[in-house]
């Protein structure tokens, strides 16, 4: 018989290995020169299915048959598609197309753009790692460099500045009116209610309003009427007291709180203008 191609015919048998069709009662395929199993070999009846997995060659029943969604070939055994990639064991390697690179991410998936995370540094004193922004190491409790400039909180010195333009603001009427009215506690009257009713609309002073510093609460919202007066009254007499140690006490505190803060419960933060 005169060899042709075998896909001419319609025997219904396929070689295992490159899916070409078969001359009936070959036990090899002529277009790869793969055995073909003696299963392929055997009469079937004539039916318009094709019985044969176009994998393997195996029987499969056209009930159980399987289609490959990738490459079109079919039928298919169970063993030779995976149901979990919708591929079969001829398909050619492949990439993913533009339309699937740019597929949205199945559900459950969390979405971007990921956090950057804080760059740790070492400690100074101990060599800890610690995260910037960290004012006091939580190994040797040495204060950081540069912690200052992205802590939330107000440090001794944006505070110095604060009260030095409140004191300005306050001290040159006072000294006018007293030298009229002679009237030594006018000053200091003056003072504590500037900075009560300031501090207990606004959360701050105008000196604070020009530093961008706030007064807040542990809510970090503005002190009520009973947190300022302990603070600016109670709270302010006590860090003057012994030599002026309560506002020292700001420098090296964890949250810059002096000790008139803590009568209040109070904090002071930047914040910058909106």
């Amino acid at each position: 018989m005169a060899a042709g191609d075998p896909n001419e015919f319609s025997a219904n048998q396929f070689c295992g290995n490159c899916g070409t069709g078969l001359i009936p009662g070959a036990t090899v395929c002529e277009s790869c020169g793969a055995a073909v199993p003696e299963a392929a070999g055997a009469e079937l009846p004539s039916v318009d299915y094709i019985p044969y997995c176009r994998a393997c060659g195996v029987p499969v029943a056209k009930e159980a048959a399987l289609n490959c969604p990738k490459c079109s070939v079919s039928p298919l055994c169970r063993e030779h598609y995976n149901p979990s990639t919708r591929t079969c064991a001829l398909c050619p390697p492949f990439e993913l197309s533009a339309e699937e690179q740019q597929a949205p991410p199945s559900v459950g998936q969390p979405k971007g753009p990921w956090p950057q995370p804080r760059a740790a540094v070492p400690c100074p004193q101990c060599g800890a790692r610690i995260r910037e922004g960290v004012q006091f190491c939580p190994n040797c409790g040495s204060e950081q460099a540069g912690a200052e400039e992205t802590s939330e909180y107000a440090g001794f010195l944006v505070r110095l500045g604060a009260a030095i333009i409140d004191s300005l603001i306050t001290g040159v009427p006072a000294a006018i009116i007293t030298s009229f009215t002679e009237i030594p506690a006018f000053g200091t009257v003056l003072s504590v209610v500037y900075y009560v009713l300031f501090t207990y609309y606004r959360g701050q002073t105008p000196g604070k309003m020009l530093l961008d510093i706030h007064v807040v609460d542990e809510n970090g919202q503005k002190p009520n009427l009973r947190q300022v007066i302990l603070r600016e009254v109670v709270g302010k007499a006590v860090s003057a007291l012994v030599l002026l140690i309560g506002y020292l006490w700001i420098i090296w505190d964890p949250k810059k709180r002096g000790w008139h803060d803590y009568f209040g419960n109070t904090y002071v933060v930047k914040r910058e203008r909106v």
